[in-house]
């Protein structure tokens, strides 16, 4: 515990000074002492910092001087003490007014007095201070050490240090499963830009938050777990200034709740595992029985009586290592993270999603009410109407969105399957979703997001297709001309692919090209010599066409 200004002005070098502002203020509690001799001081300043200064850092800069008590009492400074007869003959009027207006106490340090006069006998008051504080705290530390021990929860250690620091004390927590704490109160929740500093400076911080709809100052400790903040402890400045202690306390109140944040992440990880575990069946096509399986899926709260369409995100650092190669702590965070996000982005749908992790696939089932699907005849796979897939696609594309502007370092490829109805469509969404994202590198180019309905020809070109005889079409059409544009520093292949891509219209292929439409006919002549099939047949146009696709892949 600190001293205030008023005792303060009793000891040592203070008895000789007065105070000549901010007389209402003389209660504030001083915990440090520092002295200011360059401009940039202030930043580093803790909060109930008397401040020492000749003003020669600033002592030509008037802008300076009008801001400087302004300054201190944003920072919760307790005192400002300006050493006369050196550098000013006399206090600005410019800090008397602010400190009697901000009711912060300048004292005129008389020339005799020195700066250690002042320091000395202070700062062992201080320390005496702080001494039989801390022992006074030790039988605390022990209450609330028992009580996170004997398994009471967050809402008994929260109403001991309430008792202790005579402030509202809240938590709150990015944890699904574990409720945030405000005891009625109206909390803003962190910026971004809060989180922010949380995570740099990875200890408590003072700050300013909204408490029922109020701007108010508080102490923010964060709940940090391998970088990644799950939750803070906040303590509002409502009833009584803060103490130097109150961030003693809150440092080992934090380190009690991190015990009730890791049970609750390990209790999640679990829970999501059986999850994950299970849908895997689901998604394999594994349903022997298909009513004990959808009993199951009802312990979790899933109801798979229900349509959906499948969509698959695969996540892989931007970086050249492989995911396997990360570290398996840091892969899990990545993991949980991705998963809050996706809870986080669907948490106001009025469709009830199912989220899942399978290896390095983020995998969720997106309902499909049945009132939506086309009629159409029983032999048919039934469609989406038109509106349903304007629905999934903007999902789509919105989902890869949010995920590569919160995860700037993660790549992203989303698949989506074709609707198919019932249990065992979640199986054949599922595969093809996945058969999206291994052809996403050919077909996506720019774009992350990859629909199987879009793929084409590249659905027989999968690499579920037989490796040899694909491998044996290349060699016989586009291989060949691969081997000679190598040979002879020609560009054939482009020259076909941009041919097809215009329609076979050979005046736009050679606008494209910028050749003259004589060499586009000697550069078609050529490829028909080299690979024996015609660009004015259809069935050879067609292995044309597929070698090209072939090209994309292999």
């Amino acid at each position: 515990m600190g001293v205030s200004v008023r005792k303060a002005m009793q000891i040592g070098g203070l008895q000789q000074c007065k105070v000549v502002a901010g007389e209402q203020g003389l209660d504030r509690t001083i915990d440090y002492i520092t002295v200011m001799e360059v401009p940039d001081v202030i930043q580093w300043l803790k909060g109930n910092d008397l401040l020492l200064t000749s003003l020669y850092a600033i002592k030509d800069d008037e802008e300076a001087i009008g801001r400087l008590v302004d300054q201190l009492d944003e920072v919760g400074s307790s005192a400002l003490a300006i050493k006369t007869h050196r550098y000013v003959t006399e206090i600005p009027e410019a800090i008397i007014e602010a400190g009697n207006r901000l009711r912060l106490p300048i004292i005129q340090i008389e020339g005799e007095v020195s700066y250690l006069d002042i320091m000395t006998p202070l700062m062992e008051l201080l320390l005496r201070s702080r001494e039989a504080d801390n022992e006074a705290l030790e039988p605390f530390f022990q209450w609330i050490t028992e009580l996170a021990m004997g398994g009471k929860g967050i809402q008994p250690l929260v109403e001991a240090v309430q008792q202790i620091t005579e402030n509202p004390i809240t938590v709150g927590s990015d944890i699904p499963s574990l409720d945030s704490l405000h005891k009625g109160r109206n909390v803003a929740p962190l910026t971004l830009a809060q989180k922010n500093e949380l995570k740099t400076a990875k200890r408590s911080i003072r700050m300013q938050r909204l408490l029922d709809n109020q701007e108010t100052s508080c102490i923010v400790t964060p709940l940090l777990f391998n970088g990644t903040l799950y939750g803070d402890v906040t303590c509002w400045q409502t009833t009584r200034d803060f103490r130097e202690r109150d961030l003693i306390v809150l440092d080992r109140m934090v380190l009690l709740l991190a015990l009730e944040f890791l049970k609750a992440i390990t209790k999640a990880d679990v829970e999501q595992t059986f999850k994950d575990d299970f849908l895997s069946e689901v998604l394999l096509g594994n349903l022997k029985d298909k009513e004990e399986v959808i009993s199951r899926a009802a312990l979790f709260g899933w109801d798979l009586r229900k349509n959906y369409q499948v969509l698959s995100i695969a996540f892989a650092p931007k970086a050249s290592e492989n995911v396997e190669q990360q570290d398996p702590l840091i892969l899990q965070e990545e993991k949980r993270k991705l998963l809050r996000k996706i809870k986080e982005i669907f948490r106001f749908d009025a469709h009830k999603i199912i989220e899942s992790i399978q290896r390095d696939v983020l995998v969720v089932l997106y309902p499909i009410p049945r009132e939506i699907l086309k009629g159409e005849p029983k032999s048919k796979r039934p469609r989406l109407s038109d509106g349903q897939e304007e629905t999934i696609r903007s999902v789509a594309d919105s989902l890869i969105q949010q995920l590569a502007q919160e995860f700037e370092d993660i790549k992203f490829v989303i698949g989506v399957g074709r609707f198919h109805p019932g249990l065992e469509g979640i199986h054949i969404s599922y595969m093809e979703s996945m058969k999206a994202i291994k052809l996403s590198k050919p077909i996506s180019r720019d774009s992350g997001c990859i629909h199987y309905e879009d793929l084409g020809i590249y659905r027989i070109l999968s690499p579920f297709a037989d490796q040899e005889e694909k491998e044996a079409i290349y060699a016989e059409t586009i291989g060949k001309l691969v081997d000679y544009d190598r040979s002879n520093n020609s560009n054939l292949v482009t020259s076909l692919n941009e041919y097809f891509a215009h329609n076979c219209v050979l005046s736009e292929t050679a606008s494209k090209l910028f050749v003259h439409v004589n060499t586009m006919k000697y550069r078609l002549q050529k490829i028909e010599q080299l690979t024996g099939c015609s660009v004015h047949d259809a069935e050879e146009r067609l292995l044309l066409h597929i070698g090209l696709k072939l090209h994309s892949i292999l």
